[in-house]
């Protein structure tokens, strides 16, 4: 089961004695499932999360891989066309159906083809409406064999498919697809059967090209229905079984072919190039058939192969922390990478020049450990960690998404894999855990890289061809040294010092009140830091933080900007107190907490989540972070290679220059507007670092902290008032300065133009102007964005085929002064660009003229839906607190919004972007390749 990712599926504790004993893995009795005369499959599953919703899945074991050389693509343009007309739903009926109920496009409408699979998904469906969920299983029914595929809408979508291939070539996916097809893929069907095809063929198929791959494998024997929700499984049972089981399974049929792939041994190296790459990676990759592990023996790999990656990604972490590491980072991996094919991998960001260096270090760790494992130290971290991650996700259990149940469900129907109970799952994990030795480690290790025998070995260069790589005989050179060498076991240390070892006293709470409208309440704590506390029950073990301070970077002078903006990430890498980063990980291994500081620009912010029994901990790292925060000088130099290296791929980027030049036109060349640049890079500086931190976290008493979950709160109150009461005041009270990082009057045009390796423009229209912060307001601006969404989708991607997707949003603010901000952006066809632009604007002013009534109910269904749904949810909670309380907004309830919102008119929503248009400035942002 693939619910907890690498170390789930595994069975309860002392269920058995030993292998022999086990039998055969327990199906999830919780799940339904069956089988229908014609051979369709069926899954059905009761869950609460979220209520009365349901999520329905339908899963076709077929992909690209069984495309004819003339249908490469056709399997994913039939995943198009499924939302363009079906036998009870022509053309676009389906999706208009759907969202008018609530149930969006792309959010929650949606699907995916891959080689071997294509899933559909409709999710989050109201299980109140009978008919609507009828008509989803309607859906469903078409999907599986009663496809219009007319004429008309084959040749409408040729232009989003294009559109969409446009958009997905990027240079990172160029470089990636040469690597997998003339290398990891080699010697298999799938590396001529890349899911998104071939253009020629998108654009020149014979209509009947099409309908022949879908005649020949869209078919009940190859389709499972997934149901997942909150309804009574026997009644769905029942509809599943009347609405699925007259679909006919045809004759003469060809069989589906699983495929092989074939491993000739030796080396095979890959150097993938690209204008448009900015630095360079080194991949080794050792294919290896995959290993088709039933039962007891699939999750026993599953559980030793997660200590593996445990353990050797944290040696990478270590090692490369290093100064003479010639690698700036190391990541390894084993997966499934196609059906036949597993793939180990080791993925290498060397530092500049040193390409043969990092490779020579990743791969004598890599095999270190393959002939010695893991060190006792290691062994026990690694299960600690895995066994408490697991029993914090066990308590949750019930607040498990119909959508990844589901996802479990139908990788199950397309592999065999495991399908047990969660709660057995989990417990067999801890319980397997306990009996996993070093022996159990080489043995899976060696069956992943045989040091002894030929192996198939990939090894890969990506970068640009501006840079002299070096070559196949010296990366094999130092492969045959590496695996001649004499190796010594790993080095492990670990300190037993306490986070903090100074005794600290509960400080004084000086005024308490309630929160009106939520059972919360804020303390404020003798040294003038206010601590708010939200006690739920909407997940279990699980407590959520978030801190707040006025200032940020606006109080700073401009010279200090550049240092201020990685201030937080270079104390972060350098560790807390008396712990360096990697000392600090090993003190916290088995604990479940994380921290995040940051200094934005008008505020200082903290961000943490903790289980309960770890509470403690999160605080402690909340103290040392003001109290004794590091800045190590080889963090500091660790970070300026690896800005230097994110800064030679953007320069690379041809988007992130139009989005420096819209950043600069959307703050009218403020003189305070960052950009990353060589100039940014040069102004960053140790001691500048150091003393922002220092200042913008010098003192508690200018913040409050939000905490929100499973709470015992006199036990938190009395932790806030040791660990928070004891850190040390600025006696200072700040507020945020407005620098007024606002649009030119009127509009600004950008127009940038590049060359481009695969020509695409990019179009970016920003709005922004002042209005009335109330809200009221800020719901209809809100619906103003979604309507101009839905009508600029329309008509750029339905009726003029130039885009694959387009996204439109608006919001209104209150801070630092009262405006709103509505944006529109797309990729399309270049020769395109300048109609679709005008697109934009044409549509809102239709928006001023006239709004559909049938578009504003399917807004309003839909924000009503989200919200609904997000109400049972402890991050919205923490949302809707932290604004009442950092900012003074009030806090409304389910019926407040859902009156609002049902209260706005098509008047109200055309009154109210007349007001944005006429006191919007505009920046009008393109991107276009050079001619």
């Amino acid at each position: 089961m693939k619910i907890i990712n690498a170390v789930s599926c595994f069975l309860l504790s002392g269920l058995f004695l030993n292998a022999q004993e086990k039998g055969e893995v327990p199906f999830d009795p919780s799940v339904k499932h069956g089988v229908l005369p014609n051979g369709m499959t069926y899954y059905i599953k009761h869950n609460e999360e979220p209520k009365e919703r349901v999520s329905f899945y339908f899963a076709q074991n077929v992909g690209s891989v069984l495309e004819k050389e003339s249908q490469r693509g056709l399997a994913h343009f039939l995943e198009h066309m499924a939302f363009n007309g079906t036998e009870h739903f022509p053309k676009k009926g389906m999706l208009e159906y759907l969202e008018k109920n609530g149930i969006k496009f792309g959010a929650e409408i949606n699907a995916f083809t891959s080689f071997d699979e294509t899933v559909y998904n409709i999710n989050s469906v109201p299980v109140n409406n009978p008919k609507l969920i009828d008509s989803t299983l309607l859906v469903l029914h078409d999907w599986s064999g009663y496809l219009s595929l007319t004429d008309e809408e084959i040749d409408a979508e040729r232009g989003v498919i294009n559109e969409e291939w446009r958009t997905r070539n990027t240079p990172g996916f160029r470089v990636a697809e040469k690597v997998w097809t003339q290398g990891v893929l080699k010697g298999s069907v799938y590396a001529e059967r890349m899911p998104i095809g071939l253009m020629d063929v998108v654009n020149n198929f014979k209509y009947d090209e099409l309908r022949d791959y879908y005649h020949r494998w869209y078919r009940p024997d190859q389709q499972a229905v997934v149901v997942v929700g909150d309804v009574d499984v026997d009644v769905m049972e029942k509809k599943i079984k009347d609405v699925f089981s007259s679909i006919p399974l045809r004759e003469n049929l060809p069989e589906r072919e699983a495929f092989d792939i074939t491993l000739d041994g030796g080396i095979t190296f890959v150097e993938s190039l690209d204008k448009e790459i900015g630095n360079t990676t080194v991949e080794f990759s050792v294919r290896n058939k995959a290993q088709k592990l039933k039962g007891y023996d699939y999750m026993d790999k599953q559980v030793i192969g997660g200590i593996v990656s445990y353990v050797l990604n944290n040696r990478f972490e270590e090692q490369t922390q290093n100064k003479n590491c010639p690698a700036l980072g190391a990541q390894y991996s084993y997966s499934n990478f196609v059906r036949p094919l597993d793939v180990l991998s080791l993925g290498i960001q060397p530092k500049t020049g040193k390409e043969l260096e990092s490779f020579e270090f990743a791969l004598t760790e890599l095999l270190r450990f393959v002939r010695h494992g893991a060190t006792d130290s290691e062994l026990e971290r690694a299960k600690k960690s895995i066994k408490n991650s697991n029993l914090s996700f066990l308590k949750n259990k019930d607040k498990i998404s119909n959508d990844r149940y589901a996802q479990s469900i139908y990788n199950h129907f397309f592999t065999g894999d495991p399908l047990p109970d969660v709660s057995w799952d989990v417990n067999y994990t801890v319980d397997r855990l306990e009996t996993i030795t070093n022996e159990d480690i080489l043995k899976y290790m060696a069956e992943r890289y045989k040091i002894d025998a030929e192996q198939d070995i990939v090894i890969a260069v990506k970068g640009s061809p501006d840079t002299t790589h070096p070559s196949k005989e010296q990366f094999a050179a130092i492969f045959e040294k590496v695996n001649s060498a004499q190796l010594d076991p790993y080095e492990d240390t670990a300190s037993d010092e306490p986070l903090i070892a100074e005794e600290l006293s509960e400080q004084a709470i000086v005024k308490k009140k309630d929160i009106p409208g939520l059972d919360a309440r804020s303390y404020e704590l003798a040294n003038g830091a206010k601590v708010v506390v939200f006690p739920t029950t909407y997940d279990k073990d699980k407590i959520y933080m978030s801190a707040y301070s006025p200032g940020g970077n606006s109080l700073l002078d401009k010279a200090l900007l550049p240092s201020s903006d990685v201030a937080t990430y270079v104390a972060s890498e350098s560790g807390l107190g008396n712990f360096d980063k990697i000392a600090l990980g090993k003190k916290l291994a088995g604990t479940n907490t994380s921290l995040s500081l940051g200094i934005n620009e008008l505020s200082e912010s903290i961000t943490g989540q903790s289980t309960k029994s770890d509470i403690e901990v999160l605080f402690q790292r909340i103290y040392l972070s003001f109290e004794a925060p590091r800045f190590d000088q080889l963090a500091y130099d660790l970070g300026r290679e690896m800005f230097a290296k994110n800064l030679e791929r953007k320069q690379k980027s041809k988007k992130s220059i139009l989005q420096d030049s819209m950043s600069l036109a959307l703050t009218n060349h403020n003189e305070r507007t960052l950009l990353f640049t060589p100039e940014f890079l040069e102004a960053i500086d140790f001691d500048k670092i150091q003393q922002v931190y220092r200042d913008r976290f010098q003192g508690i008493d200018d913040f409050t902290f939000v905490f929100v979950g499973d709470i015992d709160e006199d036990e938190l109150v009395k932790l806030a008032q040791k660990y928070i009461g004891n850190i040390a005041t600025a006696k200072r009270k700040e507020n945020y300065v407005d620098h007024n990082y606002q649009p030119a009057k009127g509009k600004t045009a950008v127009k940038v133009t590049e060359d481009m390796e695969t020509p695409q423009a990019t179009v970016n229209v920003v709005y922004k102007g002042e209005m009335p912060y109330s809200y009221s307001n800020s719901i209809k601006v809100s619906m103003a964005g979604q309507l101009l969404q839905k009508s600029c989708h329309d008509v750029i991607r339905e009726e003029e085929g130039g885009s694959y997707g387009v996204g439109a949003s608006a919001s209104l603010s209150d801070i630092p002064k009262e405006t709103f901000s509505m944006t529109v952006g797309f990729d399309c066809n270049p020769d395109m660009a300048d109609k679709l632009v005008q697109v934009v604007y044409n549509e809102v002013d239709k928006l001023t003229q006239t709004i559909d009534v049938e578009d504003l109910k399917e807004v309003k269904e839909s924000m009503i839906k989200s919200r609904k749904e997000a109400v049972n949810n402890n991050r919205y909670w923490m949302s809707i607190l932290s604004s009442h309380v950092f900012y003074g907004r009030d806090i409304h309830s389910l019926d407040d919004y859902i009156n609002t919102v049902n209260s706005v008119t098509a008047e109200d929503i055309q009154a109210i972007v007349k007001d944005m248009k006429k006191n919007a400035d505009i920046v009008e942002g393109v991107l276009l390749p050079k001619k």
